[in-house]
């Protein structure tokens, strides 16, 4: 793929890339490099060079990022797994950025690649169903468990960090009762 101008994208583009796992890594790409096709078909007319005339190029390259992958990811038949699309999103954004700072559509800073974030997320959640009133509800119910001693303890039970209430407790078993010794100075070791 190309690299990217912007030092700063530059930068973004990495810290998404080696926070892939490897699992993910071939699915991001697939999507990344079928994007980046999608972006520039067409030429002079392709959605990329769309961008030139846009009244605002870095909410149109968060926005037109997502209805890339989301249009990808139709075509795929759903097959297209949510935690590569979002990094590989966020890589066309950025791409996308780029290509604004390369023909000073506009210069793309830190403010400008926080804004584009931002929208990029919104976008995203909007598409999958998750509004802010929900977020704000959730983070509300666990702002509240967090507060609740008997809540937390609760969670730490059902998770296997502490020990429920009244539970036997296993006396460890040492090496030499465990038979260790006696295999291997008898047993055939």
């Amino acid at each position: 793929m190309p690299e990217i101008s912007n030092p700063l994208l530059q930068q973004a583009e990495t810290t998404i890339e080696n926070n892939l796992t490897p699992e993910n890594r071939a699915n991001y790409q697939k999507i990344v490099v079928a994007g980046m096709r999608a972006g520039l078909e067409k030429g002079p007319d392709s959605i990329l060079a769309s961008l030139m005339q846009s009244k605002d190029p870095v909410s149109d390259a968060a926005k037109g990022a997502v209805s890339l992958v989301f249009i990808l990811r139709r075509e795929a038949h759903g097959v297209m797994p949510m935690k590569a699309l979002v990094p590989a999103a966020t890589t066309l954004m950025i791409k996308a950025l780029d290509f604004c700072d390369r023909a000073k559509i506009i210069a793309i800073g830190n403010k400008e690649l926080v804004r584009a974030t931002h929208i990029l997320t919104d976008a995203i959640f909007a598409r999958v169903g998750i509004t802010k009133q929900g977020l704000a509800n959730a983070a509300q119910k666990i702002q509240a468990l967090t507060e609740n001693p008997a809540a937390v303890e609760a969670i730490k039970m059902k998770a296997g960090l502490v020990a429920r209430p009244g539970a036997q407790v296993m006396a460890p078993v040492s090496s030499q009762r465990a038979g260790k010794r006696s295999l291997i100075n008898g047993g055939g070791i």
